[in-house]
């Protein structure tokens, strides 16, 4: 089936959040006089959602009250930071001038609440090339869901098939495997240490942008000389 949509992931696979959704948490650390988290560890945890950030920076004896009311002071210090210190990986950029030169589609999808991914994506001036943006909080359900991902296929007016679904944590791949589409494992994402990608059984293993921008010339361009 040729390709025809790029669906992307955004934290860990588009954009490397992690310098300032780590520094919001340490902000929020200072704020109840608590001590700094180490940056390293903390980044592993990004993909998780800001509440797993919450969770690794003041311990998991917190209440389900305290939990939602330090994700919220959180996700406030979080959107004045929100574009700061994060950059697209290297190599990204070349993936979506490579799909918009060959009319393909790309979107995001991303558990991250919509206004924050909006952010993000402006603030590097990708809103509005994205076809699609799908966040945790634009469907009654997210990933590991597939709902989010064939709604953003529709939305496309494409058949699930016909798209690939790119991301760094398990719940990407489970996501487009039920969707139907293709997946890629982004392995430069937020990976806890000991994790073999190939355990959760993507279509492909991508190690860098790069061989993302090569997988998607071999299938876009292959497809057209035949």
């Amino acid at each position: 089936m040729r390709l025809t949509a790029l669906l992307l992931d955004l934290d860990g696979t588009l954009v490397d959040t992690a310098p300032d959704m780590v520094g919001a948490l340490n902000r929020l650390l200072l704020k109840h006089a608590e001590s700094e988290v180490d940056y390293s560890r903390a980044a592993k945890e990004v993909s998780n959602g800001g509440l797993a950030l919450v969770r690794h920076g003041f311990g998991a004896e917190l209440s389900e009250i305290e939990e939602q009311s330090l994700l919220k002071e959180f996700l406030s210090i979080y959107a004045e930071y929100v574009c700061v210190d994060s950059v697209v990986y290297p190599g990204m950029l070349e993936c979506l001038d490579f799909c918009e030169e060959h009319e393909i589609p790309w979107g995001v999808i991303t558990n991250k609440p919509l206004a924050l991914a909006k952010d993000v994506l402006s603030g590097f001036e990708l809103l509005d090339r994205a076809k699609v943006l799908l966040g945790g909080d634009s469907l009654p359900v997210k990933k590991p869901d597939p709902v989010p991902l064939l709604h953003s296929a529709m939305l496309l007016n494409l058949a699930p098939s016909e798209c690939l679904y790119v991301g760094d944590h398990v719940r990407d791949i489970q996501a487009a495997k039920a969707a139907g589409m293709d997946s890629a494992a982004a392995n430069w994402g937020y990976i806890e240490s000991g994790v073999n990608v190939e355990t959760w059984n993507p279509d492909i293993i991508l190690n860098s942008p790069a061989g993302l921008n090569r997988y998607l010339q071999e299938r876009v361009l292959e497809t057209s000389a035949h």
